[in-house]
Parts: C-alpha cells; structure tokens; sequence
C-alpha cells in the first residue's frame, strides 16, 4: 500500500495527525473498557500488535459489508443523510471497495485468514472462496473473514452458485433478496437461514 508522503516541515500531513488522533482515540477506549487488556497489548512485539490490529480492522470491514453499512457515511455524513438508501448515497466501484477493505489483495487476505498460497488454491478451486478480478489481479471479500457467520455455509453457497464469476457472485451475496425478506444473502447467513439462502443461490445461478 503506498505511503502518504510527509512534508517537508516538522509538522505532520492532515493524513497522519488523523490517524494519530484515531490511534490515541483507541487507546484511550481500551485503557478505559479494560485496563488488563491493555497491559496485554503492550507486552507484544510492535509487529504483532500491528498484525493483530489490521486483522481485527479488516474483519470489521467484512462485518461491515455483512450488515451493509457505510461506515465513512456513519462517520461523516449527517443523519440526513444517512437515512438515505445505500445506493444513493455511494457508487461501490471497485477502486471504493478496496479502499474500504471490502475486498484484500490475495496476499493480504491469505495472511489475514491464516492460509498458505497453496490452500488458498485449493480452495478457490473447490469452490469454497471466490475472488473478484480487479486490473487483472484477484480480490478477495473480507466478509469470508467474519467470525458471525461459519465459513462452511458460506462454501456451500458459494459452490450452490457454481460457474458464476467472482462479480457475479459478489452481487448475489451483498444485494438484498426478496426471497429473504429483503436481506441479503450475508445477512440472511448471519441470522442462520441458511437453507433459504441455498435456494435462493441455486434459483440466482439458473438465471
């Protein structure tokens, strides 16, 4: 991920006072939440608090795409606007979706899920995970990584939706589903339906 360049002063760029301001935030919340924990967390290396760190905010960024918010929207917008449909609101092209973290380089999400490069094969090629081709490179969807929902129901639909592309597949399980109640498919997994959402998968890939 490219860097944000510094500039020539001493003073920080708006970008990393931001996130010094967010970090201390942080901080701040878990000594408070739970003082033990935050011990812990000073007890491991620098590495491993960041590895842990980035893994914990990519899953939220999978829950996030779960349960359908915006959470830049959340953070910045008003009310207002808010309470207007998701569609209008933000165009999800594929450049937005990897700045949100919706979906991670093979690399990423193959550190991020605890997989070697060759099983991450595999399980492309059992139809247990998809990727999304962006400029020629595979994506993955950081709602795999989401603890709420068993990866094994989330394989079966994937491979309920069978030869479908990546792109395919991404629409079917992030756009809500009248056969669901209006829930997406995501969301429909989330709260154990998970018999509906095969029908539905197997109904979408008939199409």
């Amino acid at each position: 991920m490219p860097r944000t360049p510094r500039n020539s002063s001493n003073q920080p760029s708006p970008h990393d006072a931001r996130v010094s301001q967010i970090l201390r935030n942080a901080a701040v919340a878990v000594t408070l939440f739970d003082p033990v924990a935050a011990q812990a967390l000073l007890e491991l290396s620098d590495a491993e608090l960041g590895r842990r760190l980035k893994l914990a905010l990519v899953r939220v960024a999978g829950l996030a795409t779960v349960l359908n918010l915006d959470l830049s929207s959340i953070g910045d917008e008003s009310a207002d606007r808010r309470m207007e449909p998701h569609s209008t609101r933000r165009k999800l092209t594929p450049e937005f979706l990897v700045a949100k973290a919706k979906v991670l380089r093979k690399s990423d999400f193959r550190a991020a899920i605890g997989s070697t490069d060759q099983r991450l094969r595999e399980d492309v090629a059992a139809r247990r995970i998809f990727s999304v081709d962006i400029d020629g490179e595979p994506y993955f969807p950081t709602f795999f990584l989401v603890e709420q929902i068993r990866r094994k129901d989330l394989a079966k639909v994937v491979r309920t939706l069978r030869d479908l592309d990546g792109w395919s597949k991404w629409t079917f399980f992030t756009t809500p589903n009248r056969a669901l109640s209006d829930l997406t498919p995501l969301q429909a997994l989330l709260y154990g339906d998970r018999k509906q959402v095969l029908r539905a998968a197997a109904e979408f890939a008939e199409q």
